[in-house]
């Protein structure tokens, strides 16, 4: 191959620059300045999406990390709550060693973690003790943090309870929550005020109400009617941050996007955008009921959000050197020699992956995210072969 002229990411600056990067035998062997133009070819630190569901077979949403890992530019998948107390063992010991592409977790503050779409139901299942002794007894490395699910269709009776259990958790452990926060009951403002510095929000940009009293009055009856006539915002109509939320940004707490099939709203995420708010992990939520229709992966997630208004570089940040500094992943950046992702950035064509927020909205892009190879640990893996050709 000898060298390529590439556009190369610098986590430091969050910035690309022109470079030459020499490959002997199709291993990595250097940067050098270069005079010549790079073009659309991109090269940066290995991909993260910070927030998937990849344990299949013991889980209502799970898929193969190797699915949405890898092949598709992505070095590490954060998995988001799958596993739960009673069943992360056999995530970490039987599932986990399956991959080809690296994994760490979010422990479900339940124990049956997403077996169901109702972790919380049977209150039972929310064991503090339970979760402190799993976490302890594993290796952080793979642990993150606590995951809690904190909205209406998925907590149902148990309310602001799981969260609550979570924060407590998490205090006694000194790590952090991944809250997803979508339609209330519990409101987001009561749950974003039990939030802390360096937990994370995720499904930041999901636009919904509380969800309508014929749906829920069953399951909720002790919710007064009145409450769902209440908005259950995040963001002011301009996209700045509202009052519960702009508390919790400077306390501390952190974004993730997690789109989901029914957490992504483009219009929230562009009002935001234009505002200037850019420090937020882009994540896919990706899971069985997305994959093949409204996430796709990462790439087509970074591609809507480039279509929404962020530079290239702002995207790069966002699925780099955000997510490592948010998840704790100290030195993910360092050594391009070791993990990188190589992707250009080409027209849309017949065939692509439709692209549209989870409210089936379509989004128009002039730029298509393509990942083309990855390096691991020296070596160069072709995504779509004979790329370093243009």
């Amino acid at each position: 191959m000898g060298k390529i002229a590439i556009n190369l990411f610098d986590p430091k600056s969050r910035s690309y620059s022109a470079k030459n990067i020499h490959l002997d035998n199709r291993r990595f062997a250097g940067f050098s300045d270069t005079d010549d133009l790079p073009g659309q070819l991109y090269m940066s630190p290995g991909f993260i999406d910070a927030h998937a569901h990849v344990y299949p077979g013991a889980s209502c949403l799970g898929i193969s990390a190797d699915l949405v890992g890898l092949k598709t530019g992505v070095h590490l998948v954060i998995d988001a709550g799958s596993s739960g107390s009673a069943t992360f063992d056999c995530f970490r010991d039987y599932v986990v060693p399956t991959y080809e592409t690296a994994v760490k977790a979010y422990l479900n503050i339940s124990r049956i973690g997403l077996v169901t779409k109702q972790p919380y139901t049977d209150r039972r299942n929310i064991d503090l003790e339970a979760a402190m002794r799993c976490f302890r007894e594993n290796d952080r490395g793979l642990l993150l943090g606590i995951k809690v699910m904190s909205s209406g269709i998925i907590v149902e009776d148990s309310g602001i309870m799981p969260l609550q259990k979570a924060v407590e958790a998490a205090d006694v452990l000194g790590c952090r929550i991944m809250a997803h926060l979508c339609e209330g009951p519990p409101s987001n403002e009561d749950a974003m005020a039990l939030l802390r510095r360096g937990d994370i929000i995720t499904h930041c940009f999901h636009g919904k109400p509380n969800i309508a009293a014929s749906l829920n009055a069953s399951k909720v009856p002790s919710i007064d009617p009145a409450f769902y006539a209440l908005p259950n915002i995040m963001w002011n109509e301009d996209g700045s941050p509202a009052k519960p939320l702009e508390a919790a940004l400077s306390r501390g707490v952190l974004l993730d996007v997690g789109h989901g099939a029914a957490s992504f709203d483009q219009f929230i995420a562009s009002s935001a955008i234009r505002a200037g708010v850019r420090e937020f992990a882009i994540s896919t939520d990706a899971h069985v009921r997305n994959i093949v229709s409204i996430v796709g992966g990462l790439p087509q997630t970074m591609t809507k959000f480039l279509a929404l208004g962020m530079t290239i570089s702002e995207v790069t940040a966002s699925v780099t050197a955000i997510p490592a500094r948010q998840h704790g992943l100290d030195g993910w950046c360092d050594d391009l020699s070791k993990r990188a992702t190589i992707f250009r950035l080409r027209a849309p064509r017949e065939g692509d992956f439709p692209l549209m927020d989870s409210n089936h909205a379509s989004i128009t892009a002039r730029e298509i995210v393509e990942p083309v190879a990855v390096l691991t640990d020296g070596a160069i893996t072709d995504i779509i072969p004979g790329w370093e050709n243009g």
